[in-house]
């Protein structure tokens, strides 16, 4: 009695103080917090929103990181299809969120949403087309803050400049707004306004993300995403100064000029003497926008394919030839408008040239002669310039060799023994050209079929199909796929996002991903001709891959066209 009586006195007023003070250290922090708050929302209303952002973000992010951690490493599965359905209904539940999160963010958000959800080589399908949902309209900047800027920039009111301006924006993106205006000269053109807080907040936001990634990754290294951090980093603060933008204007258009397209793709004209660093006079171009649908395009006369085919020409120039690389390719910044004389009876209009990134000739030919291995099917010059680009991944190489002969990984990668897995530069070589294509090893390096292996109708598989396929290896490989994207050139990152923009483009008008590929495949040649590197096998190449695009162009797309109609009805 006295050792029980004894204890339980003795132990009581432990608790009882850890309690207290527990209540205390609550009282303090969440004090500490309420006054952080307070004396930031009297200082600074600008900076008290990013602050309201970042925790709305530190929120869904370890509420997402929760919810994937237990499935990853805690809760068992009868089957591999159960575990792929409780996947299924985390992405379900999580993706829309995110969306949501992004929108309601806005600014740099809405940024990192629309990156994300380009790249279906890194996230779920079910993430892509919720994210798909960030390159619609963002949240406008309100008449107050246009008018401010305006002030801060150039001294004067919208009116006192403009003969007419639209206080109602026709559209409004991550970073900028635009409205009609008409100069006292009579010319109608486009301004576009920056947000306002961005220039003063951006900064402090990035902070935020990137800590927030580190966090995450330090709990789950799987959840990685150091890579995409580090490329906002790099930036946003270049797409936030429009003076840039319009050297990149001209600079495209010489590009467009020199590559045949003059009068096919056309850039704005800027308007210097009314434009600062966070405002863009330039003409006004008609048209509409690219995230149009097939249906559009056909009721207007245009080809889906002529259009799939120009969109890629554009950017093969600009990446594969110039080395000169669109950083925010999306459709949402391609316009498409009917336009007499011009070929085919149509033109693409290119805007938002904010942000471009130098690509070094070492880079942009590998990436060239890696293209060029990949149309002709040559797996080894695929794993040689992958090699030269610098990938690896050993988290991926000890997977495969874990793996059974008859392994899922091991047969996309065309490695079935031990010794065929090969090293880590071997293994997330044939990954990033699976991640480029969106097609196994397996596939891009078996040259049967020619281009067509990588289309649907060729494979005789449905969309369902592909997306059921490329989860799966999502899920298998995604540690793989984010230790791939760590050690690519960062200016690698950007063309996947291209890459990724063309292939997508091409889905929504059901144009096979062949075209897009065989586009890029003859902008490599021609630039590997043009450095020395390439004979008379270029040109037959060249000629051959010509002869698929008139016949898949002319042909094929007709026939498929007929064949949707006559199904439908």
């Amino acid at each position: 009695m006295y050792w029980a009586s004894s204890s339980s006195s003795s132990i009581m007023p432990l608790w009882r103080r850890a309690l207290k003070r527990g209540g205390q250290a609550t009282l303090v922090l969440g004090g500490g917090y309420c006054g952080f708050s307070a004396g930031l929302y009297a200082y600074d209303r600008d900076h008290f929103g990013s602050w309201l952002r970042l925790q709305k973000t530190a929120v869904l992010a370890s509420r997402m990181l929760s919810t994937y951690a237990w499935h990853l490493h805690f809760k068992q599965f009868a089957t591999e299809e159960d575990r792929e359905e409780h996947f299924h209904q985390c992405h379900l539940r999580h993706a829309p969120e995110l969306r949501d999160l992004c929108y309601s963010n806005g600014g740099l958000y809405i940024k990192v949403g629309q990156i994300l959800g380009l790249m279906d080589h890194i996230l779920p399908y079910e993430y892509v087309e919720s994210l798909a949902g960030c390159f619609d309209a963002c949240p406008p900047s309100s008449n107050e803050d246009v008018e401010t800027v305006f002030l801060e920039e150039l001294g004067k009111r919208p009116e006192e400049i403009f003969e007419s301006f639209e206080r109602e924006p026709l559209a409004s993106a991550s970073f900028a707004q635009v409205h009609k205006a008409t100069l006292p000269s009579g010319q109608v053109v486009a301004v576009k306004v920056q947000h306002r807080p961005l220039q003063r907040t951006v900064q402090s936001e990035i902070e935020g993300v990137d800590f927030l990634l580190k966090i995450v990754r330090a709990i789950e290294p799987a959840f990685g995403f150091d890579w995409l951090a580090k490329e906002i980093r790099e930036i946003m603060p270049k797409e936030l100064d429009f003076r840039l933008e319009a050297e990149n204007c001209e600079r495209c258009r010489k590009i467009m000029e020199r590559n045949g397209l003059k009068n096919a793709v056309v850039v704005p004209e800027i308007h210097p003497e009314f434009s600062t660093k966070r405002l863009l006079i330039m003409d006004f171009e008609e048209g509409q926008s690219l995230s149009a649908t097939a249906e559009d395009l056909n009721n207007a006369g245009i080809r889906p394919h002529a259009v799939v085919r120009r969109f890629a020409e554009a950017y093969a120039a600009m990446t594969f030839i110039e080395g000169f690389l669109h950083c925010d390719p999306h459709p949402g910044n391609v316009l498409w408008r009917r336009r007499k004389g011009a070929p085919e009876g149509f033109q693409l209009v290119l805007l938002d040239h904010g942000l471009y990134r130098e690509l070094p000739d070492s880079l942009r030919l590998a990436y060239c002669r890696l293209w060029r291995s990949i149309a002709v099917a040559d797996g080894d010059g695929v794993l040689e310039a992958t090699r030269s680009i610098g990938v690896r991944s050993d988290w991926l190489r000890k997977q495969m060799l874990a793996e059974p002969q008859d392994g899922i990984g091991r047969d996309a990668g065309k490695c079935r023994t031990d010794e065929e897995v090969g090293d880590a530069e071997t293994n997330a070589g044939k990954l990033f050209a699976a991640m480029l294509t969106a097609r196994s090893f397996k596939a891009v390096s078996d040259g049967s079929g020619g281009l067509l292996r990588f289309d649907r109708d060729h494979r005789g598989k449905s969309r369902e199909e592909d997306k059921k396929e490329l989860s799966m290896y999502i899920s298998g490989y995604y540690r793989g796929i984010l230790e791939v994207l760590d050690t690519l050139p960062r200016p690698m990152i950007l063309a996947l996002k291209a890459n990724d923009c063309l292939r997508a483009t091409a889905s929504r008008f059901e144009v096979p991903p062949s075209v897009p590929l065989a586009v890029s495949c003859l902008a490599c040649l021609k630039a590997l001709r043009i450095n020395g590197d390439e004979g008379w096998r270029s040109w037959r190449l060249s000629w051959v891959i010509r002869a698929f695009l008139a016949v898949e162009c002319m042909v094929s797309s007709r026939f498929r066209h007929l064949r949707h109609t006559l199904v439908g009805a």
